[in-house]
Order: structure tokens, then C-alpha cells, then sequence
């Protein structure tokens, strides 16, 4: 009977180079719905600052402004029967316009 002291140094090596491949392999995924995520969360906020808008604009005849939320500077601007809000997306700067009826 051969009595064993645990892994061998080819095991230890081939283990861990395993997990290494799995977790480079997940790394860009994970980034990816990261990034997917905040820029669901900052349409959300734009969505929120639009609402915003119309009620300023409505009840105080307010063409244009600024919100931040969470560190995201959202601007809008009234015009034309439509409100757009500009803001920072994760790549790139983003717009959000919605066209508002009578």
C-alpha cells in the first residue's frame, strides 16, 4: 500500500492553470454586463430627468437645465415639441429625446 502526502507538483500546476483559463475567460464577460447594467441605469435616469423636465417646464416654463444623479451630470433642453436630455454614457455620450404631444 503506498501511502500518499497529498498533490503532486504536475497536479498543483495543472490545477491551477485550469482555474487561471476559466477565470481570464470570465473577466471581459463580467466587464461587459457591468457595463451593460450602468448604461440600463443611466437611460433609467435620463427617463427620470425627462419627467423632470416637463413638470419644470410646464410649471415654470423652463427651457433647459441640469440634474446630477449619482455623479452623472444629465442635461436637458426643451425644444421644438421634444425633450432631450444629454448625459455621459460608459463609451460614449449618449441623448434621450422623447417628442412631447398636445
Amino acid at each position: 500500500m503506498k501511502n500518499s502526502n497529498g498533490f503532486s507538483w504536475p497536479e498543483t500546476i495543472l490545477a491551477l492553470s485550469i482555474t487561471f483559463i476559466i477565470a481570464i475567460t470570465l473577466l471581459p464577460l463580467l466587464n461587459n454586463m457591468h457595463v451593460q447594467l450602468e448604461e440600463k441605469k443611466r437611460k433609467y435616469h435620463a427617463s427620470i430627468v425627462i419627467h423632470d423636465a416637463a413638470k419644470k417646464f410646464i410649471s415654470e416654463s423652463s427651457y433647459n437645465g441640469t440634474m446630477d444623479i449619482e455623479m452623472v451630470a444629465y442635461t436637458y433642453v426643451v425644444r421644438n415639441d421634444q425633450i432631450c436630455v444629454y448625459y455621459a454614457g460608459m463609451r460614449e455620450e449618449k441623448t434621450n429625446c422623447v417628442t412631447v404631444s398636445n
